[in-house]
């Protein structure tokens, strides 16, 4: 058995694999990671290894400790990846970036694919059909955007997500709702538009937590399942560990 973990900035995920399958998946807050993963192993003596995509980094020792004798690789690109990448600043690509990219060519091989992952931060990925990450962009994601509109601002409040019909707001809080979620469809599509014009077979898949909030027919995309991180992971264990 192996234990994939991904942890965000807010929320720890859990997954157990038999193989290629996922018998169980967990998550939960941030804080409450100990509490989480000590259940995993109670339930699940068998697992041998695991692999973990960290962006929180705030609790890897604790974390390596309670995992005891349990063999642990960190996502990175030091490890043997079934793709490669033009990214200079190789140290700094993230754990998640990596599992999706990892995913995208399990999934779609041979496949030009621009993968989103919608999070606290919107991360835009491009891979060609020859399994050569070309790069990327990183800007705010939906929760980002409204804590910059409170903090960086002497009036406008902290707001929860809403969603407009139009982009007319008649307050301040409808205009606030209408700039952070039409900005959002707007980069998007600009960005999809952008790529599509430079690859005419391009794949567009979306992903994470914020993902729902698109539109579903949203740009004829692909909406990946939530275990599609983890499928990543889960194969770049593999790839990195004997039988």
């Amino acid at each position: 058995m192996q234990l994939v973990i991904d942890i965000g900035n807010t929320m720890i995920k859990s997954y157990v694999f038999e193989n290629d399958h996922i018998i169980t998946s967990e998550k939960d807050f941030i804080n409450n990671w100990n509490r989480l993963l000590k259940e995993i192993l109670i339930s699940y003596p068998k697992v041998e290894k695991a692999i973990i995509s960290d962006v929180n980094l705030t609790f890897s020792k604790e974390l390596n400790e309670l995992l005891g004798k349990i063999h642990i690789i960190h996502c990175s690109l030091a490890l043997n990846l079934p793709f490669q990448t033009l990214y200079e600043s190789r140290a700094h690509l993230g754990a998640d970036r990596i599992a999706l990219l990892a995913s995208c060519f399990l999934h779609y091989p041979n496949k030009s694919i621009l993968i989103i992952d919608l999070g606290s931060c919107i991360t835009y990925d491009l891979i060609d059909s020859e399994g050569i990450h070309q790069g990327g962009s990183i800007s705010p994601g939906f929760s980002m955007r409204y804590k910059s509109l409170n903090d960086y601002s002497g009036a406008l409040p902290l707001l929860d997500f809403k969603k407009l019909n139009d982009p007319i707001g008649i307050s301040t809080e409808e205009a606030m709702h209408s700039g952070v979620y039409y900005g959002i469809l707007n980069e998007l599509s600009g960005i999809i538009k952008w790529h599509h014009n430079k690859i005419d077979d391009l794949m567009v898949i979306l992903t994470g937590g914020d993902a729902e909030r698109l539109p579903k027919s949203f740009k004829n995309s692909i909406f990946a399942n939530s275990n599609f991180l983890a499928k990543g992971l889960n194969f770049i264990l593999k790839l990195n560990t004997i039988s």
